[in-house]
């Protein structure tokens, strides 16, 4: 890929060059690049599937850049990358679900009022964390929604429910972005 800082040559190019070359201005310097082929033949179920995630993501970040409320387009601008725009933040944010890092136990006991605290990340935003408790048998025990600190990636969960049979019991967290994507992490005691 060839760069001109608008040099008297390339001027200020844009678009296609005899179906070979691609021009295109990027933060201030015009881009040459190979123009892309199309693809021959059917795209296997994975490339299918990939495809799908990427129309719809698409059409999350349109959908943030033409919404009247700016907030979320200004939200995800405070937070560009170097060479990114609004659209593909939005975009990588709607790809990327978030993760729960850890689940850390050491604190709860089985006791109502017993603690329970994690770690969560996106690439943007986490902004819940659902705690689920089950018992040895596998019966949902409790359920609710962890406090996230104001950092927004840690979280705490405050037990309501007593759980006896400790061994063998399952922590369930489930963290949710912006778009809506869901981090799972489940360990067991």
């Amino acid at each position: 890929m060839a760069h001109s800082n608008n040099s008297l040559v390339t001027g200020k190019f844009s678009g296609t060059l005899g179906k070979e070359l691609v021009f295109r201005e990027w933060d201030g310097k015009t881009v040459v690049a190979k123009a892309p082929k199309r693809r021959k033949g059917k795209p296997t179920p994975e490339q299918a599937e990939t495809q799908e995630k990427f129309l719809i993501a698409s059409r999350y970040a349109r959908g943030i850049i033409r919404n009247p409320d700016r907030s979320m387009a200004e939200a995800y601008a405070a937070v560009l990358k170097p060479r990114q725009n609004v659209y593909s933040r939005a975009l990588e944010d709607y790809i990327s679900p978030p993760v729960i890092k850890n689940i850390n136990t050491r604190n709860y006991k089985g006791k109502a009022g017993d603690k329970i605290v994690g770690l969560a990340i996106d690439d943007f935003r986490v902004v819940s964390v659902r705690v689920e408790i089950y018992a040895a048998d596998g019966k949902l025990l409790e359920e609710g929604n962890a406090e996230l600190s104001f950092n927004g990636v840690d979280f705490t969960y405050t037990a309501t429910q007593v759980n006896n049979g400790l061994a063998g019991s399952k922590i369930k967290a489930i963290a949710t972005d912006v778009p809506g994507n869901e981090g799972i992490l489940v360990v067991s005691l």
